[in-house]
């Protein structure tokens, strides 16, 4: 990265001291990674201020800092007069533009999509991406799973990382020859001003359910978050809203006649309408009509919620100008996600691991199980430690209602007591005659395989692709589908 004057990142009345050096070499957020020459960002996260740590990254070396408080940067004026002071209203903002600049406006080389929502981010982008590289686009991903373009890896983190991180990641994938990037934005991300700045060649809203509740107040500021998405887009830049979801349909009369929104769903205000469809265990077909057309689509996905991320893609590329005969030719060649209803089979039985870790998404699992079952539906899952609390009874009663024998054990409990957690699951659940506890996920896992029969599915979710449990302060190897096959295939 080439160095940058301070004066090509911030207008002149921002700049409340110019130092001796003027010089940026790098931009940090985090004053233990402050090296000779960056510009240090004092960012108010929940958890720190970075205000707090201006004078440790100036003792490093930092050739300025970025605050906005005026008090903080009246003191760096008298403690280091060589050095610059940037006086900002919102440093997390200050943050993304100025990180934007310095990576040389990376969203206007790379064409950047966006997916948001509760349940759906993961799987809705990894559709779009392969499409676009059957379509022959150079195509990176952002989320979840990690960050990638091709077979290169670029790390794995938060499903959307910082402002600094985000920039370089779309700076080094437009050098690498990215035509698009399609990444997951998180509500934390849009909130906490991580993306700030993009603009978006289009974007995708799959729902809303309750989740992190954690952090946001309530499903009202939950909703604000997600809704920034819309004022991300370029003009004319297509905006795919499941209007089927309560909070989707908010969202689209919203940006109905100010954006180029369009619905999915199954209900009037739908412009690709899913008119009616067929699950297996082996796949799906739906019939859904869009520009006045009706079209028959088969795929290798399974469930009706993976119709809906499927009909989300496909409204969002059709917006870009794809054909729609080749966006139903290729659904037969997309290929599920990792840690989304994998099928594991041994013994008769079947295995699914699922991510689903909140109410509605293990409800949308356990339907489409209900729809395909030849038996019993055994489940194994818990909940999250130092996550909303409120959802856990509610997952046990979903669990509960929809399954015949219910294994409830650990997930991450991270700081908590497992068994406080799961005595909050016990709490949604009437007939505890058809529930087993067992704290232990591997024993629990075993414990499900031993009590299924020929023609029983095993759900077992929560974790999904992750490969670890988070126990205390410690992460521990822990594959879920690695465990299933393990006990199901008897090695």
């Amino acid at each position: 990265m080439k160095e940058v004057r301070l004066d090509g990142l911030f207008s002149g009345k921002e700049i409340f001291h110019r130092g001796k050096n003027l010089t940026v070499k790098g931009l940090s957020n985090d004053s233990r990674q402050v090296k000779e020459g960056d510009l240090f960002f004092a960012v108010k996260g929940s958890m720190a201020d970075g205000h707090d740590f201006v004078f440790e990254a100036l003792k490093k070396g930092a050739v300025g800092v970025v605050v906005s408080e005026r008090k903080v940067a009246q003191q760096v004026k008298n403690t280091f007069p060589d050095r610059s002071v940037v006086l900002v209203r919102d440093s997390s903002k200050a943050l993304g533009l100025t990180a934007r600049k310095f990576y040389r406006f990376p969203d206007r080389e790379v064409s950047v999509i966006g997916i948001t929502g509760t349940n759906g981010k993961t799987t809705t982008a990894y559709l779009i991406s392969q499409y676009l590289e059957r379509a022959g686009f150079k195509t990176g991903v952002i989320g979840t799973l990690g960050y990638m373009l091709g077979d290169s890896v670029f790390g794995e983190g938060r499903t959307t990382p910082d402002a600094l991180q985000w920039y370089r990641l779309l700076r080094e994938m437009a050098d690498r020859g990215a035509g698009f990037v399609v990444a997951e934005i998180s509500s934390h991300a849009l909130d906490q001003n991580r993306v700030y700045g993009t603009e978006l060649a289009g974007a995708v809203f799959t729902n809303l359910s309750r989740e992190h509740l954690d952090y946001h107040r309530n499903m009202e500021d939950y909703f604000s978050a997600k809704k920034k998405i819309g004022e991300m887009l370029k003009d004319k830049a297509p905006f795919s809203v499941n209007v089927d979801d309560e909070y989707g349909r908010r969202l689209y009369s919203s940006y109905r006649g100010r954006k180029n929104v369009a619905g999915y769903g199954r209900g009037e205000l739908a412009d690709l309408k899913i008119l009616s469809w067929e699950l297996s265990q082996s796949g799906s077909g739906f019939t859904f009509l869009l520009g006045g057309k009706e079209y028959r689509m088969e795929t290798g996905l399974v469930g009706l919620f993976n119709i809906y991320n499927l009909a989300g893609a496909v409204l969002l590329l059709y917006g870009l100008g794809f054909e729609t005969e080749f966006l139903v030719s290729e659904g037969k060649n997309l290929k599920p996600v990792r840690g989304r209803f994998e099928v594991v089979e041994g013994k008769g039985i079947t295995g699914i691991v699922d991510y689903a870790h909140t109410p509605d998404a293990l409800e949308n699992v356990l339907k489409t199980l209900n729809g395909l079952k030849k038996n019993r539906i055994i489940t194994v899952f818990g909940a999250g430690g130092d996550r909303d609390r409120e959802k856990r009874p509610v997952m046990g009663k979903v669990a509960e209602k929809l399954s015949d024998i219910v294994v409830i054990t650990s997930d991450n409990p991270r700081s908590e007591n497992p068994a406080s957690i799961i005595g909050d699951i016990l709490s949604g659940v009437e007939d505890r005659d058809k529930v087993v506890v067992e704290v232990d996920r591997e024993k629990a896992v075993r414990k499900a395989v031993s009590l299924a029969e020929e023609g029983d599915i095993i759900l077992l979710a929560g974790k999904g692709h992750e490969t670890y449990q988070i126990i205390g302060d410690r992460k521990i190897p822990f594959d879920d589908r690695a465990v299933l096959e393990k006990y199901l295939k008897g090695f």
